[in-house]
């Protein structure tokens, strides 16, 4: 029996061959395309970190920022609030400070004034504030005041000064027992202050 070999047609080999030569280029361009596509992307995603690094560290360097600002007294309200410290009615804002930190928390330094005795002025204080310790008598040479007050502005202390003090701190340690010298971090301080005139209200307020 003889056996019939059957074969494709040149043309048509050839037609087979070209198709598969153009869908092998197709799959490659896709290939491209797609590759070109997430090579974009990535450097639009590196670009925008960048961008937005830098403005942080720009913010974080400013000199604008960072250091001593004076603050108004909405601002200062707003402070004491935040802070838990609560400034009696009657007390007229005199001046504070913020002192902006690289990281944590904020210092604050204010003042304030009344005009009522010594002794009223201390019981005002006392009352707004149930949760700081009671205010004890001090002097000019009393740890926390020499530490954080005798720089302050407008701050006088002499042999007749009325001093009266007190620190609350988050763990309850009496800071006068600890080994901090003065109003240690994430604490606030209250000194009522009088010299004859007026009784005035220094408040210090230590970020963490």
């Amino acid at each position: 029996m003889k056996l019939l070999r059957f074969t494709a047609e040149p043309a048509d080999y050839a037609r087979t061959m070209s198709w598969n030569a153009t869908s092998r280029s197709n799959g490659l361009r896709v290939l491209l395309i797609v590759f070109g596509v997430m090579l974009a992307a990535g450097v639009v995603l590196i670009a925008t970190a960048f961008v937005v690094f830098e403005y942080a560290l720009d913010r974080a360097f400013d000199s604008d920022d960072l250091g001593l600002h004076p603050i108004d007294e909405t601002a200062a309200a707003a402070a004491m609030r935040d802070r838990g410290i609560a400034i009696p009615d009657g007390f007229d804002f005199i001046e504070m400070t913020e002192l902006n930190q690289f990281v944590g928390a904020d210092d604050y330094a204010g003042r304030f004034s009344i005009d009522v005795p010594f002794a009223d002025a201390v019981k005002l204080l006392a009352e707004a504030n149930p949760d700081f310790p009671k205010l004890r008598t001090a002097a000019c040479t009393d740890e926390i005041v020499r530490a954080d007050f005798l720089e302050a502005p407008g701050f006088t202390c002499g042999a007749g000064t009325e001093l009266a003090v007190t620190t609350r701190t988050l763990d309850g340690v009496d800071v006068l027992a600890d080994h901090y010298h003065g109003t240690p971090p994430d604490t606030e301080t209250v000194l009522v202050v009088h010299n004859g005139g007026q009784a005035e209200l220094f408040v210090l307020s230590r970020g963490q």
